[in-house]
C-alpha cells in the first residue's frame, strides 16, 4: 500500500479575516476561518489558505490540499476523538490526562488534591498524526487514561513528522503510554511514581493487567528526540503499561532512538514490524516480563545499535524476562552484535532466526555481559529453537543444543526455507513452562507455532503485507 503524506503548512497565517463563523460552546462546534489568511513574510505560505474547520478545542491550521489541519493543544483533559478527515498536527508536547504527576497512596488522587483523570482518545482508522518538523512533538497518554488507535490494514493511523515522505529521522518525537503496570522500582506499598524517561513525568504502579488502551494497525515513523545523553524519547515508549493493554499490527521506522522501549510492565505485543531504526530497534529493562510474538527486525545500515538490548536495571527484582517467541532479526551497519544481554536482565527466546544483511563474517548474535547477566544463563535466558546464522553465538556457558548454526535463506517474505525452520511439533507452552522455571510465558496468550521465524515457511502471503510504509523492507 502507498501512503502519500500530506505537507504540512507551519504556522496559521495572518492577515486580514472576514467570515468568521462558529462558537466556542460544547465539544462539537467548529471554528471556520475565510477571507484573506495571506502572510508574504511566511515563507512556508507565502500565498495563504483558507484555515481549516476545526472542533473549538483545537487550533485551526490553513488547510493543505483541501483536507482540514488541526493543532492539537498541550493538554487533553476530556474524551476526546481524532478523525481520519482531518490532520491533527502537534506543536510540541500533548499530554493525554494528568496521570504522570505524582500520584497519592490511594490511587485515584494526585499529591496537589486532584482527581485522576480517566481521559480517552479515540483515533480513527486513518488518521494522519503529524509533529513539528525538528521538534520535540511527543504524545503522552498517561496512567489512567487511554488510546484507542484501531487502525485497519486498509487504513492504518500514522505518527510521523510534518514534511513530506516518510524517509527521515529524529524529525519529531514519538508515542509514550504509561500505565499502572509493574515496575521493579516501584516501592512495596502505594504510591508508586517512576520518573520517566524522556521528561515524560511519573508511571507505574501495581496492577499488572492495566490497561492503556489499543494500538492495532499503527505506525511511528521518522520519530526520536535527544533530551540529554541517555534521556531520548524513542518510537514507542511504554512505562508500565499492563497486560490489559492490546498492540498488534505496529510498525516503528526510522526512529532515531530506539524503536520500542519497554520499561517495567506486562504488556503483549503480537506482529510488530521494527525498520531501519538508528539505535537498538527492541530495548527492555526495570523489569519488563510481557511478550512478543511475531516480531520482524530489520536493522538500518546507519544503525549505531544493536537488533536487541536487554537489561533490568533500577531493582533485581523482579527481572527482565520477557518472552520473543516468532522473531527474525536481521542485523546491518556497524554493530557486529544482534543481542546484547547486560545488567542481570533475562529473556526466553523461542522460535527465532537471528541473521544479517551482509553475511555472517565476523558477526555475533548473542552476548551475554556482566556477572548478573552471566547468572541467569540457561535458567533465565534461554535460546530455544534458533537458527543463529552469524559466526559466534554467546559463549559456551549458554546451552546450544536447538541452537542452529546454519544459513538462514530467508525468502522474499522474510521466512526461512532452511530445513531447521520447521518443527516437528507445534511449541508446547505449557510444556516450556514447566521446563523453565524462570519462564513467565503467557499460555493463553502465545500461539502453539511448528515453525522458527516471523513468517511461516509455507506461508504465500505475509501478514506485515499491505499495511507497513513502502520500501522500509527494501
Amino acid at each position: 500500500m502507498k501512503f502519500k503524506k500530506q505537507l504540512l503548512i507551519a504556522a496559521m497565517m495572518g492577515g486580514a479575516l472576514g467570515g468568521l463563523y462558529g462558537c466556542t460552546e460544547g465539544d462539537e462546534t467548529s471554528i471556520l476561518v475565510e477571507g484573506d489568511v495571506s502572510n508574504p513574510s511566511n515563507p512556508s505560505n507565502p500565498g495563504g489558505g483558507q484555515l481549516s474547520e476545526c472542533p473549538s478545542w483545537t487550533d485551526p491550521q490553513p488547510q493543505r490540499d483541501g483536507t482540514d489541519v488541526c493543532e492539537l493543544p498541550s493538554s487533553i483533559e476530556q474524551d476526546r476523538t481524532l478523525t481520519a478527515d482531518t490532520i491533527w498536527r502537534m506543536d510540541g508536547r500533548v499530554t493525554v490526562g494528568n496521570g504522570n504527576q505524582e500520584i497519592a497512596a490511594d490511587q485515584v488522587t494526585l499529591t496537589n488534591g486532584d482527581p485522576l483523570l480517566n481521559v480517552t482518545l479515540t483515533v480513527e482508522p486513518g488518521t494522519q498524526i503529524i509533529g513539528a518538523q525538528g521538534e520535540f512533538a511527543n504524545m503522552i497518554i498517561t496512567r489512567g487514561s487511554m488510546i484507542m488507535a484501531e487502525g485497519t490494514a486498509s487504513n492504518p493511523i500514522i505518527f510521523s513528522s510534518e514534511d513530506e515522505g516518510f524517509e527521515g529521522s529524529g524529525e519529531f518525537g514519538g508515542l509514550i503510554l504509561h500505565g499502572f503496570g509493574s515496575h521493579n522500582q516501584c516501592p512495596a506499598e502505594p504510591p508508586c511514581n517512576i520518573d520517566s524517561e524522556g521528561e515524560s513525568g511519573f508511571a507505574a504502579g501495581y496492577e499488572p493487567d492495566d490497561s492503556s488502551g489499543v494500538l492495532r494497525y499503527v505506525i511511528v515513523a521518522e520519530g526520536g528526540f535527544e533530551f540529554a545523553t541517555g534521556n531520548e524519547i524513542n518510537g514507542i515508549s511504554l512505562v508500565g503499561v499492563g497486560s490489559g493493554t492490546e498492540m498488534e499490527y505496529i510498525q516503528v521506522q526510522g526512529n532515531s532512538d530506539d524503536g520500542i522501549e519497554f520499561y517495567g510492565g506486562d504488556v503483549n505485543v503480537k506482529y510488530l514490524v521494527l525498520t531501519n531504526n538508528l539505535d537498538d530497534s527492541v530495548d527492555w529493562d526495570e523489569g519488563f516480563q510481557g511478550n512478543l510474538q511475531y516480531v520482524l527486525v530489520k536493522q538500518s545500515p546507519n544503525s549505531e545499535g544493536n537488533a536487541g538490548e536487554y537489561d533490568t536495571e533500577g531493582a533485581a527484582s523482579p527481572l527482565s524476562k520477557p518472552t520473543v517467541a516468532n522473531a527474525t532479526w536481521i542485523g546491518a551497519g556497524e554493530q557486529t552484535v544482534l543481542h546484547v544481554l547486560k545488567a542481570s536482565s533475562g529473556g526466553f527466546f523461542h522460535n527465532n532466526v537471528m541473521t544479517w544483511a551482509d553475511g555472517p563474517d565476523g558477526k555475533t548474535c548473542v552476548t551475554v555481559d556482566g556477572a548478573g547477566a552471566q547468572a541467569n544463563r540457561n535458567t533465565a535466558i534461554v535460546y530455544d529453537n534458533v537458527i543463529a546464522d552469524c559466526d559466534g553465538f554467546g559463549d559456551d556457558v549458554l546451552d546450544q543444543t536447538s541452537v542452529f548454526a546454519v544459513p538462514a535463506a530467508l525468502n522474499d517474505l522474510f521466512a526461512s526455507t532452511a530445513a531447521e525452520a520447521k518443527l516437528d511439533a507445534p511449541i508446547d507452552w505449557t510444556a516450556i513452562r514447566g521446563e523453565y522455571g524462570d519462564s513467565v510465558a503467557d499460555v493463553d496468550y502465545l500461539d502453539e507455532t511448528d515453525y522458527l521465524g516471523a513468517v511461516d515457511p509455507d506461508a504465500t502471503s505475509a501478514w506485515f503485507e499491505g499495511w507497513i510504509l513502502e520500501g522500509s523492507l527494501d
